[in-house]
Order: C-alpha cells, then sequence, then structure tokens
C-alpha cells in the first residue's frame, strides 16, 4: 500500500515501496520524499544503495516493486530520454557524445527554439562553468573536470525542477569544485529546485544540504538536518564520518565525563567529538603525542594507557 506524506511544502519528488533487488544486494526504501526546495544529500559507505536509489528517481532504472512520483504524477517515460522531462540526473559517467562539441552538447536537451535564445544560453552557461576556451571543442578532447562542468550545465540549461547529481563534485580540483558549489547554491535559490546528490565526502553535506538521508545495506537508517546528524547520529558510521572522535565502551567511561552534555551513546558506545573535550578533563595520566592538522583545524592526540583521547587545539 502506497504511504501517504504530509509536509508544510509542497512535495516535489515523491517514492514509496520501492524494492529492488540483484545478487545478494536489496534495496528497500518504503516511503521517501523531497520537498519543493529542498536539497537532501544521500549519505553512505560505497555498496549501500545510494547511486541505485538516485538512478530510480531518475528513471533510469526501473524498481522491481514501488513508484516515483513527480509532484503528484507518476513518472512518464519521454522517448528517447529517460525519466520525467522535469527531472535531470548528472552521472557518474558524464553522459556526453564524444563527437559533439561543447556548445551541441549543451543544447542537446535544452529544448530552445530559437537560434537566439540558444547563443544566449550557451553565452551565459559557458561563461558560469568557466569553459569559454573550450565552446567549439569535442567533447572527448576535455579533461575528466570540464567534462563534470559541462554535464551540469547540461542539466541546468533545461531548468529541471529536480536535480539529481550523482558524486558532482568527485573530479574537481579544489578550486573548481569551490566555484561549482557556489554557482549551484545561487543557480538553486534562484530556481526554488529540488536538489538529490549522491556525495561521497560528508562535508559536502554539511555545506549544503537541508537534510542528510543516510543509506546503509540498501535502507535509509536515519535522517535529519546536518546539525542533528553531526550532534546526535543514530549510527556508529556516522558517528565516525567526520574525523576523530572519543569513543569507549559505555561501563569504561570516566565517570566525570559520563554526563557531559554533549555525549551520545549508540549501542552502549560512549561518543563524545573533539571540541568538547576540554584539555583538563583529560585523565591525568594521559601524554600528548601529537597534533593533526587540516586545514585551519588542529586535533590534539593524547594517549592513556593503550587508548586515544582527542581534544580541539583552540
Amino acid at each position: 500500500m502506497t504511504k501517504s506524506f504530509t509536509s508544510k511544502m509542497p512535495i516535489r519528488l515523491r517514492a514509496a515501496d520501492i524494492l529492488h533487488g540483484f545478487e545478494r544486494f536489496l534495496l528497500s526504501v518504503q516511503a521517501w520524499q523531497a520537498e519543493s526546495g529542498e536539497i537532501v544529500a544521500l549519505l553512505g559507505p560505497s555498496g549501500s544503495g545510494k547511486s541505485t536509489f538516485l538512478n530510480i528517481l531518475a528513471a533510469r532504472m526501473v524498481p522491481d516493486e514501488g513508484k516515483v512520483w513527480y509532484g503528484s504524477t507518476p513518472h512518464i517515460r519521454v522517448p528517447l530520454v529517460p525519466g520525467h522531462p522535469r527531472i535531470k540526473m548528472v552521472r557518474q559517467d558524464f553522459g556526453q557524445m564524444p563527437f559533439k562539441t561543447v556548445r551541441d552538447n549543451l543544447l542537446e536537451f535544452a529544448g530552445i527554439r530559437s537560434e537566439a535564445a540558444e547563443d544566449r544560453a550557451v553565452r551565459t552557461w559557458i561563461k558560469t562553468l568557466d569553459l569559454a576556451p573550450a565552446l567549439t571543442e569535442k567533447a572527448r578532447g576535455l579533461s575528466g573536470g570540464e567534462l563534470q562542468r559541462l554535464a551540469i550545465g547540461q542539466a541546468l540549461i533545461g531548468r529541471p525542477g529536480v536535480l539529481l547529481l550523482d558524486e558532482p563534485f568527485s573530479h574537481l580540483d579544489p578550486y573548481h569544485k569551490r566555484r561549482l558549489q557556489d554557482m549551484l547554491r545561487d543557480w538553486q535559490k534562484r530556481s526554488g529546485a529540488t536538489v538529490v546528490m549522491v556525495v561521497h565526502d560528508v562535508r559536502d553535506a554539511m555545506e549544503w544540504a537541508d537534510r542528510i538521508d543516510v543509506m546503509q545495506d540498501g535502507s535509509v537508517v536515519e535522517t535529519g538536518t546536518p546539525d542533528r546528524i553531526y550532534s546526535r547520529p543514530q549510527t556508529h558510521a556516522m558517528a565516525h564520518a567526520f574525523g576523530r572522535i572519543n569513543e569507549r565502551p559505555q561501563k569504561r567511561v570516566p565517570k566525570s565525563l559520563v554526563k557531559h552534555p554533549e555525549a551520545f551513546v549508540i549501542d552502549q558506545t560512549w561518543y563524545l567529538r573533539p571540541e568538547h573535550l576540554d584539555e583538563s578533563q583529560v585523565p591525568s595520566t594521559a601524554l600528548r603525542v601529537r597534533v593533526e592538522r587540516s586545514g585551519y583545524e588542529a586535533i590534539q592526540i593524547w594517549e592513556d594507557a593503550g587508548q586515544a583521547w582527542y581534544t580541539r587545539v583552540s
């Protein structure tokens, strides 16, 4: 039976009773939705079903059971273009036509009917995507980062209501990654489109997503805002997803830290993030052995009887 949904915002994309299996893997998503203008990140380990689910949302893959809706309308397949015309997906393999130019690839699915409008759109997106030197070049000659930017341009030029991104920043150097993230934020604010993205780096989800859906073994095992997922995760994987963390069996936590207000417990395991542990709270028998730096952040590592404590360098 299809689930019913209630929401303060209109539902832009919805999936219900999804079952899809092959070999030893089974994707099972009973009820899922994304609101109009919402940005949802699908996060989880390799093989958890993120990309499979994204392909089902895009109608590039038909599930064994279940349905997907855009608004209140089930997917309608358009000849030669998989999925609903208002849903655009950027795949990991990009999907460009290698022997066509950058311009022709951009316009492939744009649906623009006049040459003047085509020229305006191309000029806008070539500048936005920093592809101007490659405008007349064949797609096969582009770098991985250029192909990725071109693929995103192909999707956005069609003015989608839903944008699906499969690891959109994986081939980009830090400079182009930051520029593309900023561009996508600006585009999403102006368009009000719904974005669903599979991400490998949890920081990408933290920086942009309104909601994180954590997938594991083919199912969504927890969902929440980035702040909630960070401060009160429900799974061990998400407790460790953000880097170093203080971890102890609940019975072996020092009495002074048992009731720490920022600590959380998962399956009898106690956790506390480094920024919430003051140096004065580290056991007096612990020795500081090194400092690990990651950009402007730094973690102090302490050892006590073969176990580590982590504090943030202030």
